[in-house]
């Protein structure tokens, strides 16, 4: 192999590296788990994994019974960051955290297998889709009508009607509970509850609806 040859693919490595840096920076940007060096690092792997799976093996090309298939490391690299995305998911309170940055890292992965592939058009596309999605669905989407979700947990004050209370304060603002689980003790009753709503109502709006509701001593919202 040429040292321009050699050049051309450190060449591969390092757009790669600019791609991941740009999807990195806007996950650093939002305090995600994964945020630029682990986008970088992902990048340029998966480029340089996909490099060696190309050329890696070239001079054994010709000898009698040596059979390559240079698809067999790029297809290693696909699972094995399914590996590093699962430790960035989270689960607390039965709510799951960390999808997209998991997912986000995978889809990089895929980027830098493009790159290293020298498919720079695609590889370069990928990235660009891949910000758009996640900086403009970041923003305000009222205007789509989408519902929100919110885990609620209650401290209220013991009594069968005191819950009733609660929902009855939640249907009349068109609040619906999706999910709801009651754990009675002798001095408060604990209330778990999953609510749907529309985008236009937030957490502020959600407490002042229960601060207004006597029956509640405690109020967590997730």
């Amino acid at each position: 192999m040429t040292v321009a040859t050699q050049f051309d693919l450190v060449l591969r490595v390092l757009i790669a590296g600019a791609c991941g840096f740009a999807i990195g920076y806007e996950r650093n940007a939002r305090a995600k788990t994964a945020g630029l060096r682990t986008h970088i690092i992902i990048i340029m792997g998966a480029a340089l994994m996909m490099i060696v799976s190309k050329y890696g093996f070239i001079d054994l090309l010709g000898d009698k019974g040596i059979g390559l298939d240079p698809s067999r490391i790029a297809a290693q690299i696909v699972s094995g960051i399914g590996f590093i995305g699962a430790g960035t998911i989270i689960v607390k309170h039965d709510d799951v955290n960390g999808l997209t940055t998991a997912t986000g890292l995978w889809t990089t992965a895929g980027i830098g297998m493009a790159i290293g592939a020298r498919m720079f058009v695609v590889g370069v596309t990928a990235t660009l889709l891949v910000l758009a999605t996640q900086v403009m669905l970041n923003r305000d989407l009222s205007w789509l009508h989408l519902p929100k979700t919110s885990e609620v947990r209650l401290s209220i004050q013991p009594g069968s009607h005191n819950i009733s209370a609660v929902q009855d304060a939640l249907q009349k603002k068109e609040i619906d509970v999706t999910k709801l689980r009651v754990r009675k003790m002798d001095t408060e009753v604990i209330v778990k509850m999953k609510l749907q709503f529309v985008a236009s109502l937030d957490n502020v709006a959600l407490t002042r609806i229960f601060e207004a509701i006597p029956e509640i001593r405690e109020i967590e919202i997730y």
